[in-house]
């Protein structure tokens, strides 16, 4: 079946963690080492209220030197939750996750969290993302003999497709990547 025609549920992944929206961020860091996932979704009651990721836990805890076990996962999850049904085009809910700039989406039934979809799934049903994967391991076989120093294909930090790719420090990262790797130094 082609990824035109696949519908999430085809590709989700069907294992979901979830968190109270009153657990400490480090039970949920530890949550996510623990079930060797990049995101949590933030239950409230028996319905899902938002979504705390990895990138919020840096971004918003530890860039800013908080005490995780002092700080309450509602605090910093992202809400309202912007999520996806399982009979969506998969093609759809890519161009929606990319438009969002989100690496994964939940995917919601008549109010239930049934999965969750992530850039990861598309590329393992998706063949065309196959063969950029190719390209990018053939890049990483050889050092790339480019005259400008920048490439076409998937960043190896965030792993999006990027039209500008530049070789930074052995790995190839799109502006974005390059510019938080910048900053960090």
């Amino acid at each position: 079946m082609s990824a035109e025609k696949m519908a999430v549920k085809d590709a989700m992944t069907r294992r979901i963690a979830t968190i109270s929206e009153s657990a400490s961020v480090q039970s949920a860091a530890e949550l996510m080492k623990k079930w060797r996932v990049g995101s949590l979704i933030v239950i409230r009651g028996k319905n899902p209220a938002g979504i705390v990721t990895e990138s919020d836990i840096i971004k918003k805890v530890v860039s800013s030197d908080l005490s995780a076990a002092n700080i309450e996962v509602r605090e910093i999850m992202t809400a309202p939750l912007k999520f996806l049904s399982p009979d969506e085009n998969l093609n759809d809910a890519a161009r929606k996750m990319i438009a969002s700039k989100i690496r994964r989406m939940p995917v919601i039934s008549k109010g239930e969290v049934v999965g969750i979809l992530t850039h990861t799934d598309i590329v393992r049903v998706s063949p065309a993302m196959i063969d950029i994967l190719s390209e990018r391991a053939k890049m990483r076989e050889s050092e790339p003999q480019l005259e400008i120093g920048s490439s076409v294909g998937l960043c190896e930090s965030c792993g999006n497709y990027s039209e500008i790719l530049t070789s930074t420090d052995d790995e190839w990262l799109c502006v974005d990547c390059k510019q938080e790797k910048s900053a960090e130094e």
